[in-house]
């Protein structure tokens, strides 16, 4: 097939093919006829036509590429894509244990175990610190105050503060440390610095319940795999003014370092650490006794979860029924989960001493999952 010299070939994006595309159709100018492209100062000339051709060609690629969910690579477009479903990416994710605590007294009437408590615990020869999310408040039951299947979170509990200022366009409210567990944050809003009146926001899960008077927050990763609070516009959710100061309260945890740990001491009681961290309502003789060993610790969600859960989350609706639905939950719900397998009651039932039968049981739906810190679940991991 005869080649059109008086025509650019452009349907080649490769450097070589670019510049002997260029080469081709100048060789076929009358003005340029017998030139040596090869060895002249032209030949330097083809090759930066060809590079940029290149490098237009590459990015025009990867630009169409990251417009798609399936095809995206980057974090940022992958998360991006997903917000536009409602799917946020599980965050990390802090061991959790649960533990009784009991503060062994008989002249205390009931006393407050605040958030950030700190308990320790030992794996494989690194101490790890270990604290509470949430404050709670117990009463003496006789001899001791017992705080009963308290979850305590390994990592450190830290505040963030910000003060709104409608006039910094670029204000947000950023949860600062890539490595913090959202499913830990709690987010008060303070009248101002002059009035210490707060509001409790809880995060909007339902956009259809949500007024001009709810106090709710929204949640959405950012760059650097960081995670940050908006809140409504007076329409959708309460609109924060200008003097509000808005405290974020969450963990930051090592992750999977922490996981199997089974024994905990309280701080309380310690010499070496400050009196308020010694005594828990002022009381420092207390005893730990472990329900579940610290487990669940997880890195933030991959780019291929994302991926997977994104489009099944939003198919979903906010509702189980199919047996995809409830594997995607389950996955959302406990993001240590490696494997799950789900089936109906239509297609068969479980048997504590034979294990998956074909008898059937209407009514219910079987859920099996590997966890990737080991076989088994606890207690209150199924719950």
């Amino acid at each position: 097939m005869a080649i059109n010299t008086k025509r650019l070939n452009v349907t080649e994006f490769d450097f070589d093919e670019v510049k002997n595309n260029l080469k081709v159709f100048l060789s076929g100018q009358t003005e340029f006829t017998d030139y040596d492209f090869e060895g002249s100062g032209m030949n330097a000339l083809l090759d930066v036509l060809a590079y940029n051709t290149h490098y237009l060609g590459f990015n025009a690629n990867m630009l169409a590429n990251e417009m798609f969910l399936d095809s995206a690579s980057l974090r940022s477009s992958v998360v991006s894509h997903a917000k536009t479903l409602g799917y946020i990416p599980n965050s990390a994710r802090a061991a959790v244990a649960t533990v009784n605590v009991s503060l062994n007294t008989t002249s205390v009437t009931s006393a407050t175990m605040p958030a950030g408590t700190i308990f320790n615990s030992t794996v494989n020869g690194t101490d790890y610190q270990f604290v509470t999310s949430d404050a709670v408040t117990a009463s003496n039951t006789g001899s001791s105050i017992p705080f009963v299947l308290t979850k305590i979170y390994e990592g450190t509990f830290v505040t963030t503060r910000y003060t709104v200022d409608s006039t910094d366009v670029e204000q947000r409210f950023l949860v600062p440390n890539r490595r913090a567990d959202t499913s830990t944050l709690k987010v008060v809003v303070q009248n101002s610095s002059s009035d210490s009146t707060t509001t409790t926001f809880t995060q909007a899960t339902d956009i259809t319940q949500v007024t001009d008077e709810s106090d709710v927050y929204f949640l959405q990763e950012v760059e650097n795999g960081k995670f940050e609070v908006y809140f409504g516009d007076g329409v959708i959710g309460t609109a924060l003014v200008d003097g509000n100061i808005v405290i974020l309260t969450y963990v930051v945890s090592n992750t999977t370092d922490a996981n199997g740990a089974s024994i905990f001491k309280s701080n309380a009681g310690i010499a070496s650490v400050s009196d308020v961290s010694s005594t828990i309502g002022g009381i420092s003789d207390v005893s730990v006794e472990v329900v579940d060993v610290a487990n669940g610790g997880s890195e933030p969600e991959t780019i291929t979860s994302i991926k997977y859960n994104a489009p099944l989350d939003y198919a979903s609706q906010g509702r189980c029924v199919t047996t995809e639905d409830y594997k995607v939950y389950a996955k959302k719900l406990y993001a240590n989960a490696q494997s799950v397998q789900v089936f109906g009651g239509e297609n068969g039932s479980f048997d504590s001493s034979l294990g998956v039968v074909s008898t059937a049981e209407y009514g219910k739906v079987f859920i099996s999952i590997i966890a990737t810190t080991g076989l088994n679940l606890t207690s209150s991991e199924k719950r």
